[in-house]
């Protein structure tokens, strides 16, 4: 601890300066009070006293003398965009001027003043704010870290009694342990904070090591000065002055819950505060770099504690027997429990450099565009709107009132990137094949199968299968049956050889014509659309033929508007679909009747009227799912192009299988049952409505780039909507020309 109680002192830290808080926690850290900005003229005052008088942060208070440094591109930043009035300056985030409350917000809300200036760097939704920003990434804590270091802290709607925002100083409360209350609906704490909660161990450590963390306001924060101008707002680079434990009451008869509060000052105290209203003054600004609270010693623990509070000095060690409770045994009361205007005028001003709180635009030196370094968002140079990487090629900035976009490099990848990621790909499915025991005939059975290609692969569950030759490709055929041993179907994958990729028309030329050819590929909305909160996938679509609903929408293209290397895929694909149905339907009519599932057989005619094209990134993969939506035939195939990915199959939950288990993201979930490996060239193919059903997959690339080209039957006799129908007819159909490109699997 630091701070109010003097527990754990870094060099550079006041004596009796608060204790640190817990960072993580998903409710944690909201922080809030009444507050506003210095009008012009004190702020102003304020800078001159530190210019004049560069002895004044040292003279008068117990900490060691401090400089406060801007990095050239900070100042050249801050000169000229740093706070952009509204009366006179260009609009660089959309303002909510209008005197209609718009629908949805409180009206409370709505009657506060208009900020006096504007965010240097903003976002209208989470998503974005996470993608684009390197100092927070937490999608729903309030707290980001990085190494136990915190780096970023969100002030939103869970707040505590006495947190405040104000103009310099920032206090919150850090650490789960929330739950909702029945009656109110609000998140309460349900027990004392800990040392070992992660969150106070991060806030703790950037305190000691003197690290900046970026305060970022969300507009339901219900101490907002003013009317918040957009969904989340980046208030500047903070520092951690004190940290301490202070009991709080969810109400009146309730019992004393201990939580970490934290007291974040602006490391750039000549900083204006753009979130408080023009000409309004606050309680603890200026600041006054002479002021310091009283410290005392407690006579019980001997430990310091800052006197923060107006009723008078508590002990803040929590492990003291006269934790929080007033000299003499008197009783506190924590309704009128109020921060001192002392404590809230003192600063310390920060040591070291403060860097700009708008990142640059992504570094594209050295990298051929599909790195992860290219993979993330960005803050728009133009008006600081944080947005997702959402275009294959390009940067757009999500704000309507700028229009900034910048093409985004697509070189080739280098084959011998290829060629390393491969070698290491192998080297690790090798190692998991041998944890796994896949090719190992442990009861000498004498029709034991080899298999190269699966990782995981639990025979006994998955008793039949098969090896083929078709064409240029290798193929291993798995029948994957449901709890009661019958086979609903099978799941092949064929692999190809060196000849067939290499050939002229090949999945080399293949994968370098996706490479150099604008298809369309997109990131798309996946849930709560339109909502702050609203989620993108993580790879990139685009569809074409008929259209495909999955959950996601996705722009669609007629086959008549492909570009070629499409449907060259798609032959592909077609031909893969017919030697496997009919090897597939041949396989299972051997079987015993007891032995084979419904719909296992599936008629051997027909192609294939939409194509789903995805792009996987470095570090992009597809969580599980199946491919099971009611208007879709009964085959399902896929051409994977570039680096190297693994494809898993795990039985769906309460499908009645006796299988271990284990939790997936909150929920219990059967361990993978399959994994094999899918490499440039490969083909997949799934047989079979009921696997859908009964199983789910995902896809794990391993590389830094890779195509997906996933064809389907929609069928149009089971849409519901003639325009569907109507659709599906014209954008389904091959063309002509197309038939020029007719596989003959080599």
């Amino acid at each position: 601890m630091a701070g109010p109680t003097a527990p754990v002192e870094p060099a550079a830290s006041p004596p009796g300066s608060p204790a640190l808080p817990p960072a993580g926690g998903a409710a944690g850290g909201s922080t809030t009070c009444p507050a506003s900005a210095p009008a012009d003229d004190s702020q102003t005052a304020l800078s001159k006293r530190m210019s004049d008088d560069p002895d004044l942060a040292a003279g008068e208070q117990p900490a060691k003398r401090v400089r406060v440094t801007r990095s050239s591109a900070s100042k050249e930043l801050a000169k000229d965009k740093a706070v952009v009035e509204v009366s006179d300056g260009p609009v660089l985030v959309p303002l909510p001027t209008t005197d209609t409350v718009p629908q949805g917000v409180d009206p409370a809300v709505w009657a506060r003043p208009l900020p006096g200036g504007q965010p240097l760097v903003w976002a209208k939704g989470r998503g974005a704010l996470c993608e684009a920003l390197p100092y927070f990434k937490s999608f729903k804590s309030s707290l980001h870290s990085k190494d136990l270091v915190a780096q970023g802290f969100l002030i939103d709607s869970a707040t505590e009694a006495r947190d405040v925002f104000g103009a310099q100083v920032i206090i919150s409360s850090v650490g789960g342990n929330r739950i909702k209350d029945a009656e109110t609906g609000t998140m309460v704490r349900r027990s004392d904070a800990s040392e070992s909660d992660r969150g106070y161990k991060a806030i703790k450590n950037a305190y000691q090591n003197n690290n900046l963390v970026a305060v970022i306001a969300g507009e339901a924060n219900p101490l907002y000065p003013c009317r918040p101008p957009c969904a989340y707002a980046v208030l500047g680079w903070f520092h951690v002055t004190d940290i301490w434990r202070e009991q709080q009451k969810a109400s009146p008869d309730s019992k004393p819950i201990s939580t970490w509060h934290i007291r974040f000052e602006m490391a750039d105290l000549t900083q204006e505060s753009w979130w408080i209203p023009k000409g309004v003054t606050t309680p603890d600004c200026p600041g006054d770099l002479t002021v310091r609270c009283p410290i005392k010693d407690c006579k019980d623990c001997k430990t310091p504690s800052k006197e923060i509070f107006q009723c008078g000095w508590i002990c803040l060690n929590f492990e003291c027997k006269e934790y929080f409770t007033l000299p003499g045994g008197k009783q506190l009361n924590h309704e009128t429990l109020a921060y001192t205007d002392i404590f809230l005028k003192e600063r310390t001003p920060f040591e070291g450099e403060i860097p700009p709180i708008r990142p640059p635009v992504p570094d594209a030196t050295g990298c051929h565009g599909t790195e992860f370094a290219l993979r993330v968002g960005f803050v728009c140079p133009d008006c600081g709107c944080c947005n997702r990487r959402v275009f294959w090629n390009r940067w757009v900035c999500e704000n309507p009132n700028c229009g900034h976009n910048h093409e985004a490099p697509m070189l080739p990848y280098p084959a011998e990137e290829l060629i390393k990621e491969n070698e290491a790909f192998d080297k690790e499915m090798q190692n998991k094949r041998e944890k796994w025991g896949v090719n190992g005939n442990w009861f000498n059975d004498p029709n034991f199968l080899y298999d190269p290609y699966a990782t995981i692969f639990h025979r006994g569950y998955l008793q039949f299968s098969q090896t083929l030759q078709l064409g240029g490709f290798h193929v291993r055929q798995y029948f994957l049956p449901n709890s009661d041993g019958e086979v609903l179907g099978s799941f092949s994958i064929l692999s190809a050889s060196t000849e067939v990729n290499k050939r002229p028309g090949g999945s080399d030329d293949l994968f370098r014509q996706l490479e150099l050819t604008d298809i369309g590929l997109r990131r798309n909305p996946a849930a709560v659309f339109g909502h702050k909160l609203e989620g993108y996938t993580r790879h990139f679509q685009q569809n074409f033929g008929a259209r495909y609903k999955f959950g996601v929408t996705v722009q669609s293209k007629g086959f008549g508007e492909a570009p070629d290397v499409i449907l060259k895929a798609l032959h592909r694909l077609i031909w893969a679909k017919k030697m496997c149905v009919a090897h597939s339907n041949a396989f299972i009519r051997t079987l015993p009747e007891r032995w084979v599932g419904p719909d296992a057989i599936v008629p051997e005619d027909g192609d294939f009227n939409e194509l789903l094209a995805l792009g996987y990134m470095e570090k992009d993969k597809i969580n599980y799912h199946d491919d099971g939506e009611s208007e879709l035939g009964p085959v399902v195939a896929a051409l994977s192009l570039g680096s190297p990915s693994t494809m898993s199959f795990r039985f769906k939950r309460k499908t009645g299988f006796w299988f271990p288990m284990y939790t997936d993201r909150g929920r219990r979930c059967y361990k993978e049952a399959l994994e094999v490996v899918m490499k440039h060239g490969d083909m997949m193919v799934m047989v079979g409505p009921r696997i859908q059903k009964i199983y789910e997959h995902t896809v794990d690339p391993y590389g830094k780039r890779r195509f997906s080209l996933t064809a389907r039957y929609i069928d149009p006799a089971k849409m519901t909507s003639q325009e569907d129908i109507d659709d599906a007819a014209v954008k389904g159909a091959i063309p002509e020309h197309a038939r020029a490109f007719t596989y003959d699997g080599f």
